[in-house]
């Protein structure tokens, strides 16, 4: 059971991931699309917020059963995972403000805002890079 969630967890940090750093990269390559391209990349990028979504989710779900069968409040005794989870913490608030601005800007039919969502974006990535970082230190 473990080795499954365990599993299910490494590919809800690959959706996080992925999504993420493909919405940098476009982000990076947007001044470079015409104007008419705008949409397409827009609902480009839109998509891969939903698969970071996805993937946080699985991330938070496999964790949370795979602390409570295997290791449960003792966890929190080990100072790395007391500040991985604090960066999870993190990038989850930076996922939902990610949300809420994309959703009040479709509601609006507008684009959101752009220097928001690179901050957002790039606090998430730095804060997920570092919650990997201390989960790699936690569970040697």
């Amino acid at each position: 059971m473990f080795e499954t969630l365990k599993i299910i967890h490494f590919l809800g940090l690959i959706l996080a991931f992925a999504g993420g750093i493909g919405n940098m990269v476009a982000g990076m390559k947007l001044s470079a699309i015409p104007p008419e391209g705008a949409p397409l990349v827009g609902a480009f990028r839109f998509t891969l917020g939903g698969i970071s979504t996805v993937g946080l989710v699985l991330l938070w779900l496999t964790g949370i059963w795979m602390v409570s069968l295997n290791y449960g409040w003792v966890i929190f005794s080990d100072n790395n995972f007391v500040l991985k989870f604090a960066a999870v913490l993190i990038v989850t608030g930076f996922s939902i403000a990610a949300n809420i601005t994309v959703a009040r800007a479709r509601k609006a039919a507008a684009p959101p805002d752009a220097a928001r969502m690179k901050m957002l974006g790039q606090g998430a990535l730095f804060f997920a890079f570092l919650a990997l970082i201390l989960a790699v230190l936690s569970f040697s």
